[in-house]
């Protein structure tokens, strides 16, 4: 059984982390009040909208930033969240993002569209998966 070296892995302090557990307390008295239901905020993470991308990019922006790269390209559907956080880590760390976005789906700029603008990221659009 191999043991994996936690700390030994880059990683970059990007999110505010941990992020908190709420109880949602009018959902448990729905179901009776025997049951306690929590919901984690990672939508409180600090980053655009959030969500648990950013853990996985503190990971992959660290390995990125050690090799030296000033530009990162991923890919995604065109309101993709991920695309929209990765921009959004990328500005926080003074790299450049370009997005390349399926053209299939809501292209007008608005929603993740809007803000990927707003955040200065190059957005192009393609019309396969190609």
């Amino acid at each position: 059984m191999h043991t994996i070296d936690w700390p030994a892995i880059p990683r970059l302090d990007i999110g505010a982390f941990p992020t908190p557990l709420q109880e949602l307390e009018n959902a448990g008295r729905a179901l009776g009040g025997s049951r306690c239901l929590f919901v984690k905020r990672d939508d409180l993470s600090g980053m655009a909208l959030g969500g648990n991308k950013v853990r996985k990019l503190e990971f992959l922006l660290a390995d990125a930033v050690a090799q030296g790269y000033d530009t990162i390209i991923t890919a995604g559907g065109a309101q993709s969240n991920h695309a929209t956080l990765t921009a959004s880590c990328c500005n926080k760390l003074g790299l450049k993002s370009i997005l390349v976005l399926l053209q299939r789906g809501e292209t007008a700029r608005k929603g993740n569209l809007l803000l990927n603008h707003i955040q200065g990221a190059r957005v192009h659009f393609v019309d396969s998966d190609d």
